[in-house]
């Protein structure tokens, strides 16, 4: 129980290291310092049950495929289990605590969109924005160039609080281009290429 508490806490610092990924910490079964974790490796879990193989590892987080999830994880949490690099828990208390960590990354998210809180960029360090309205529809957001709609998904929390999928040249280029030649209501841009592939901003009603 202890473990499993252990677990869903670090879970929850984790989040942002990651780059979007759930990530969580436990205790590794052996030194990490043996463990070797290149791309395409495969990792395990305590019971030697598959888990998916290495997508990245920047040398502070590792990102593993767990089915269709990339879900990051410390690089201090992997030793070395009998198969090949492993984690201190079951693939069903992995699963446990990415649901869990969702579930509290969407009240917290639900509680940030308020009217009148900041917008930042992916980055968090520039503010793109303020909430205007939140309804069923999306979330309108008040610019330096005008307001636009975004939907919920374009959201999360950053250790800044509350920021967008979008970088701030992203978010400029995409209302700019959402907005020149055409009536602001029926203006949409295309979706900026970036990793939450995210929605473009579309001019609020």
């Amino acid at each position: 129980m202890r473990k499993f508490a252990s677990l869903m806490t670090s879970l929850s610092l984790g989040l942002a290291a990651a780059a979007g990924a759930p990530a969580l910490a436990q205790q590794a079964p052996a030194a990490t310092a043996a463990v070797k974790l290149e791309v395409g490796t495969t990792v395990y879990d305590s019971e030697g049950a598959e888990i998916g193989k290495v997508t990245t590892n920047d040398g502070t987080n590792v990102v593993v495929m767990l089915g269709d999830k990339q879900v990051g994880l410390p690089i201090t949490s992997f030793g070395q289990g009998e198969k090949g690099p492993a984690l201190g828990i079951t693939v069903a208390q992995l699963l446990a605590g990415i649901e869990q960590q969702a579930a509290a990354a969407g009240a917290a998210l639900d509680a940030a969109l308020q009217p009148g809180a900041d917008v930042r960029s992916a980055g968090g360090t520039t503010v793109v924005g303020k909430v205007k309205l939140v309804d069923a529809d999306g979330v309108g957001v008040t610019t330096a160039q005008g307001d636009v709609r975004l939907p919920k998904s374009a959201f999360f929390m950053s250790p800044q609080g509350l920021a967008t999928s979008f970088t701030a040249e992203q978010f400029a280029a995409a209302i700019a281009e959402a907005t020149a030649g055409a009536p602001a209501t029926d203006a949409v841009a295309e979706a900026p290429a970036d990793p939450a592939a995210e929605p473009a901003p579309t001019p609020a009603d």
